[in-house]
């Protein structure tokens, strides 16, 4: 047949350069609004204190919302007509949306306050027979050795009141107060007794007065120890005072700036070791744990409904700026390695965050959220400036019709699209790759703190961003590559090497985790990057194959539905891997209090969650498009049926 002719490009279907870029810096954009949550989520759990349960929650409803409302928009936005066109509207209005209530809704409160992390190391001083001082371990802990054959009692004593002061000036509360809570991580030696004193200055008019009130628990008590035998939670409450130097005691309350020294004393030692104190935590009360759920999964909600409103008319956009097969792959080749960019950025968030640029992470987490909310908003109104939209193929069905019409064809659209077999099975591939790598690398961090650098943040933080960095490098590489491969042997075959290669990666990243070298895991990042690099690049060019595909079939174009519901299944995979992260954490037995006394278990649970999932998941998708029917062959016999269709066969029949 004379189809074969349009297998070369026509000039008419080339995107400009200009075009591309502005696409492509939308593109960015859109990548770093999906990336900037689920880098910045766990500082609820390590920097805020919030139960990973709760954190999991967090990152699966409004997913679950933001699925509810892609087709939706997709449709709103497929049969829209204003002066502006039918996508730039919602990609102007959400991109501003997005970026300020991102902005806005990382601005949370100290919630949690690690005493060891904010008292310098040099003011750390040691009370024992031997005078020795308290030694810095690896994991943020300090170490005292005793020899009780000298003497059986030893002391841990840290001084200072403003060791724990709180920025009054950002109206935090700067008394105990609001922190009723302690956890306490102590490796006690076999046998002997534990108390924690607390030391407080009075509070009266004279400066001279030092000498106030003395708190004081035994920690002895079984009830008061965690299972591990090692955290003892408790509330201030349960602090009894045990001297008084002043006349009034109030209402018997510690206040933050007049602690005047904390102590972890030991007693009944016996021979000579070492005792450790990992961490001494102060934590608000759970009420203020429920307001912040509350109020940030509000948030949550609203910054994912904006996001959408942005997202999916901007990928519809994508899908409709060319009608040739090799330059919609082009087109999103070029897009995504200029969208890689974020990926190069995002993996350091956490270790910005917990960088002593800041007070803590929750500090960091709101200056960085400042400009990642400036420049969605700044950036992401570039393609609605200067894209330009291209006529409408096929008249509007649903002009004229009322409301629940309307509904009506909405929902019969997506039913008849759930029909379409090569897109549920792109949309099975994408849900299994993309969720399942999403799901791996939300334990990452919690593998790299706890078990590479035992429970080092700083230095975990600093190997994740050289880990997502080098992933981001490589898939920058990998991008084009995809591209050309695919216009050689085409996008089915390209898929099934590209994944296959990201298989062995995720085996060379279990083969990484090694705690003696740290860095080795580094060996796995070209092989993960044939992951999603190649994924999204094939995937978006393939829809735009499916669009045509269903256009023959029910003639009508259907970009925004087709981009919508593709991205409502990764959306729902999404909120699942929120949802599973939280628990598995749980069944893991991951406690952020225990710090980096977490069992053996727990982090040989965690490892096998970050590569099982990916692998598993990877593999069978790999099945799956096994079967996927659109050839570059049969993509131009369904252009060569719809140019017939238009009456545009003789327009083209040269190229």
């Amino acid at each position: 047949m004379s189809g074969k002719k349009h297998f070369q490009t026509a000039a008419e279907d080339r995107i400009s350069l200009q075009q591309k870029m502005a696409y492509s810096v939308g593109m960015l954009v859109n990548n770093l609004q999906a990336a900037a949550m689920p880098a910045m989520v766990v500082i609820l759990n390590l920097g805020l204190g919030m139960d990973v349960l709760w954190v999991g929650l967090i990152g699966a409803i409004p997913r679950i919302f933001d699925a509810i409302s892609d087709p939706l928009v997709g449709y709103i936005s497929d049969n829209s007509r204003t002066r502006w066109g039918r996508r730039r509207p919602f990609i102007f209005a959400g991109a501003i949306t997005a970026g300020l209530i991102f902005a806005i809704m990382w601005q949370l409160p100290s919630g949690y306050i690690d005493f060891l992390k904010k008292a310098p190391v040099q003011e750390h001083q040691s009370i024992s027979i031997e005078q020795s001082p308290v030694v810095l371990n690896n994991a943020g802990g300090v170490d005292l050795t005793y020899d009780a054959g000298i003497q059986s009692e030893a002391q841990f004593v840290f001084y200072g009141p403003k060791m724990l002061a709180i920025d009054a000036d950002a109206g935090i509360s700067t008394d105990l107060d609001g922190f009723p809570q302690i956890e306490l991580n102590v490796i006690r030696p076999e046998g002997s007794e534990l108390s924690l004193i607390i030391y407080e200055s009075a509070t009266s008019a004279s400066e001279n007065s030092a000498d106030g009130e003395t708190y004081a628990i035994n920690l002895s008590d079984a009830q008061l120890k965690d299972e591990g035998g090692n955290l003892y939670k408790f509330d201030l409450a349960d602090l009894q005072i045990i001297e008084s130097e002043i006349a009034v005691t109030g209402n018997g309350t510690l206040d933050l700036q007049a602690i005047d020294k904390i102590a972890v004393e030991f007693a009944g030692l016996t021979g000579a070791g070492t005792a450790t104190i990992q961490s001494i935590k102060f934590k608000k009360s759970d009420s203020f744990y429920v307001y912040w759920f509350w109020l940030f999964l509000g948030m949550s909600i609203l910054f994912f409904l904006a996001y959408t409103v942005y997202a999916t008319p901007f990928v519809a956009f994508g899908y409709e700026m060319t009608a040739d097969y090799h330059e919609r792959t082009r087109l999103h080749a070029f897009a995504n390695t200029v969208g890689q960019l974020a990926w190069l950025g995002v993996p350091w968030f956490y270790a910005i965050m917990s960088s002593t640029l800041f007070r803590d992470t929750v500090h960091g987490a709101r200056s960085l959220a400042l400009i990642v909310g400036g420049v969605v908003a700044l950036f992401g109104i570039i393609p609605a400036i200067f894209l330009k939209e291209r006529p409408t193929l096929t008249p509007v069905v649903n002009a004229g019709k009322g409301m629940m019409a309307n509904m009506k064809e909405f929902f019969a659209g997506i039913k008849t699209t759930l029909k379409c077999s090569p897109f549920v099975k792109i949309c099975g591939t994408t849900f299994l790759v993309f969720n399942g790598f999403q799901l791996g690398m939300s334990f990452s961090i919690y593998v790299m703190i706890y078990y590479l650098f035992g429970g080092n943040d700083g230095d975990a933080g600093k190997l994740m961003g050289w880990y997502g960095m080098l992933t981001s490098i490589f898939t920058l590489a990998v991008i084009p590559l995809t591209g050309l491969i695919a216009t050689r042997i085409g996008k089915r075959q390209t898929f099934m090497i590209t994944i296959s290669l990201s298989l062995l990666g995720y085996a060379l990243k279990w083969v990484g985790y090694n705690p003696d070298y740290p860095y080795m895991l580094l060996i796995a990042t070209p092989f993960v990057a044939f992951g999603t690099g190649s994924l999204f690049t094939l995937m978006g060019s393939m829809i735009s194959d499916v669009c045509d595909y269903d256009e023959l079939e029910t003639h009508q174009r259907r970009e925004g539905v087709f981009g919508a519901i593709y991205w409502w299944m990764g959306k729902v995979g999404m909120a699942l891997a929120g949802i599973l992260t939280g628990v598995l954490l749980k069944v893991a037995g991951f406690d952020v209090a225990l710090g980096a006394a977490q069992s053996v278990s727990t982090l040989f649970w965690i490892r096998i969650f970050d590569v099982g999932v990916p692998l598993v998941t990877s593999a069978i998708a790999l099945f799956i498009m096994m079967s996927y029917e659109i050839t570059e062959t049969k993509a131009h016999e369904i252009r060569f049926e719809l140019e017939k269709r238009r009456g545009k066969v003789g327009e083209t029949e040269g190229v």
